[in-house]
This record gives C-alpha cells, sequence and structure tokens, in this order.
C-alpha cells in the first residue's frame, strides 16, 4: 500500500484502483485464519482486481492470459479444503530435508564402507529381480 501513494498522480485511475485490489488480496490470501466473511471479501478483491486489470491488458504481450493470474480464482477453494496458504508450500521445508537428506547421509558419510554398501546394494537388486522373476513364473 505504500506504492500506491508514489504512483497516484502518474497512473490512471482504473490503474490505481487495479493494483490496490490486487494488493488487498494477497494481503488477505496470506492471513492465518480465515472466516466465510474473509473469504468473501477476499473473492470481492479479486473480482474487482480483475474488472479493473483491463488497463493493463494491451501493455501485456499475453493480454493478461497468463496461468498464475487465473489461478488466483482457486486460492479461497483451497483455503476452504486445505487451510492457510502460510501452511503449505512446494518448497522443503528444514524438518524435511533433515529427514530426507541430512539423515541418510550421516549414517553413510566418514564410514569408507562404499564396498560393503555397493554390494549390499547390488545384492538387493538381485534378490528383487529373481524373486519378481520367480513370482511371475
Amino acid at each position: 500500500k505504500i506504492l500506491l501513494p508514489c504512483v497516484y498522480d502518474f497512473i490512471s485511475l482504473q490503474a490505481v484502483l487495479c493494483i490496490r485490489k490486487f494488493i488487498d488480496f494477497v494481503i488477505q490470501a496470506t492471513g492465518r485464519e480465515y472466516t466465510e466473511l474473509a473469504l468473501e471479501e477476499m473473492d470481492r478483491s479479486l473480482l474487482e482486481y480483475y474488472k479493473y486489470s483491463g488497463i493493463f491488458e494491451f501493455k501485456s504481450p499475453s493480454h493478461i492470459r497468463f496461468p498464475k493470474n487465473h489461478m488466483l480464482t482457486k486460492y479461497t477453494r483451497d483455503i476452504r479444503s486445505r487451510g492457510s496458504v502460510l501452511s503449505y508450500s512446494t518448497c522443503h521445508s528444514q524438518r524435511q530435508h533433515k529427514k530426507d537428506a541430512k539423515g541418510p547421509s550421516k549414517r553413510t558419510n566418514g564410514h569408507n564402507n562404499y564396498t560393503h554398501q555397493a554390494s549390499k546394494y547390488y545384492l538387493l537388486i538381485y534378490m528383487y529381480v529373481h524373486n519378481t522373476l520367480y513370482l511371475t513364473r
């Protein structure tokens, strides 16, 4: 919201309103808890953003038809089914990283037993292949 007073005199009112509604939507979407009223307000902010976004349509090579812009319409549905967007991410958490990467490396790093590890791995593969062949006959 600090941006708007800086650009207010330099861009059209429709552009200011579009930016304002987008900022409102982002702030509403990143809340920790939601009521049904808050989700409805979020939908209204998004509808107004789309209403005013036509001002940028001719400035955008895609005419503002790009997947991330369309995905905004799914936020309230996802919040209703999964909870706050702050509680899920496409990035691995530090806890997950410790489980997936650091744990296994602690068991094997510095032990100088790569020959034993490799032979154990190939033995497991051999047993798997032969058990699978045995089961398919």
